[in-house]
């Protein structure tokens, strides 16, 4: 179809699923740890790790994510939105060849770092990329697929382990290579295009997008660019104005807490935090899974009906305390003589409640707030910043499992994944400004307290 004869919002839907399909893989890569381990621990992978040596796997992960932010949003600045994500695409596939075909220590934790660093990728670029191709009144809603893609890769990989280890490895393999055909046919960012002085690229872009694109519109969004631009974009000023201290401040508090509220530790532990009932271990990674998934669309469905301060203290609040009583539960069953074994199928059902309103908000209202708070001379370096915090988060809370298990008790990883997101209620009350329905434009201009 021509792209002067799209239908309006046609273009933007298709951008925003091709590049949430990033997310998909990323789940992948955060869940093959859990979905793997039983295979890997028993010997039917045909090798074996150490407990010890699988939880430095899951960690060094997150180093890679570490590593790739900040050279990824200098690519994406340099090269483009789309290109940086192909480019990053180009390591997932070589970890998973690595993972295939190799199978000691030292390649294994080659290949997870290298996976980190496309998740790095992913984190940095696509939260800028959709919030700058995706208007406002659809924009919470396709944040809203962010968490669903998330699930959806991680389901993926819950299914394909039923398959030998080989097989499973190989069919890990082929969402990433066919995103990175994919992308090929979606078009770059306009707000890269003029950055670049390249109008008549962003106009076809949005064209493309949109069905139509305004002259006036153009123009104003070309001034608005161009004065975020004559404004350096260097680390520190992130800090220089009150404006961007708050987005600095929302964005990197919000991901913090959505790392620590839960998702980031049951991908990976699941399989050995909850006891077995009416399910096995092994099979209520699926269930969560299952359950992230299907509280994902009525999510996606209202994000634009409903403030986003709203939604996401209803997520915390329902999320947290879901997950207190987990671990009071935890908590009597090592510390109390009461005899828990009767309601062994107790932690499973409280998860699957702390899920369904994790995926209300906590999943995806922090990325989509990301995706909104920076000004274009900031958003790369303040998307980097963003995914480096949150993946120090989630390198800390998944690290420490093992040895809060041992040394604390089970009952205080879940302690901490109730308190992130019920103290969270207190920050979006105070600091979190509301972002629903606004332009890129008109938020910058909030943050800066000026008037439309």
């Amino acid at each position: 179809m021509p792209v002067d004869m799209m239908p309006a919002d046609y273009g933007q839907w298709v951008v925003a699923i091709m590049t949430t399909v990033c997310v998909l893989t990323s789940g992948q890569i955060f869940a093959w740890a859990g979905a793997a381990q039983p295979m890997i621990l028993d010997g039917s992978a045909g090798f074996t790790l150490t407990k010890s040596e699988f939880a430095g796997m899951i960690t060094i992960t997150f180093l890679g994510n570490i590593l790739s932010p900040v050279p990824s949003g200098v690519l994406m600045d340099k090269i483009g939105r789309r290109n940086t994500l192909r480019a990053g695409l180009l390591l997932a596939i070589a970890a998973w060849i690595i993972v295939a075909f190799l199978h000691d220590l030292v390649a294994f934790y080659i290949a997870r770092v290298l996976m980190g660093m496309w998740s790095g990728v992913i984190y940095t670029v696509v939260p800028a990329f959709i919030g700058e191709v995706v208007d406002p009144k659809i924009r919470g809603s396709v944040g809203a697929l962010v968490g669903l893609m998330l699930y959806v890769g991680a389901l993926y990989e819950s299914l394909v382990s039923n398959f030998s280890y080989q097989t499973f490895i190989f069919m890990s393999a082929i969402p990433p290579i066919a995103l990175f055909i994919a992308l090929l046919f979606i078009p770059e960012s306009p707000y890269f295009y003029l950055r670049k002085g390249q109008r008549e690229d962003a106009k076809n872009s949005i064209i493309w997008l949109k069905g139509s694109c305004n002259d006036e519109d153009l123009k104003l969004i070309q001034t608005k660019v161009e004065e975020q631009m004559a404004m350096k974009g260097s680390f520190f000023d992130l800090f220089k104005t009150p404006a961007s201290r708050r987005a600095f401040s929302i964005v990197e508090v919000l991901l913090s807490v959505q790392r620590c509220s839960g998702a980031t530790v049951l991908f990976a532990y699941s399989t050995v935090l909850v006891p077995e009932s009416l399910v096995s271990p092994q099979n209520s990674f699926l269930v969560l899974t299952v359950v992230w998934i299907i509280g994902s669309f009525p999510a996606s469905i209202v994000m634009d009906k409903f403030n986003r301060r709203t939604l996401l203290t209803v997520s915390c609040l329902g999320s947290g305390l879901a997950m207190a009583a987990t671990s009071a539960w935890f908590y009597l069953r090592e510390f109390t003589e009461i005899d828990t074994t009767t309601t062994n199928w107790l932690p499973l059902v409280l998860l699957i409640i702390s899920g369904l309103f994790y995926s209300m908000g906590i999943v995806s209202i922090p990325t989509i707030i990301q995706s909104e708070l920076y000004p274009v001379n900031l958003k790369s370096i303040g998307s980097a910043c963003a995914c480096i915090t949150a993946n120090i988060v989630s390198g800390a809370v998944t690290q420490l499992v093992y040895p809060i298990n041992n040394y604390v008790g089970t009952y205080f990883n879940f302690l901490i994944m109730a308190i992130a997101p019920l103290s969270c209620i207190i920050f979006i009350f105070t600091v979190m400004v509301e972002t629903k329905g606004k332009s890129l434009e008109a938020i910058q201009d909030m943050l800066n307290n000026r008037k439309k």
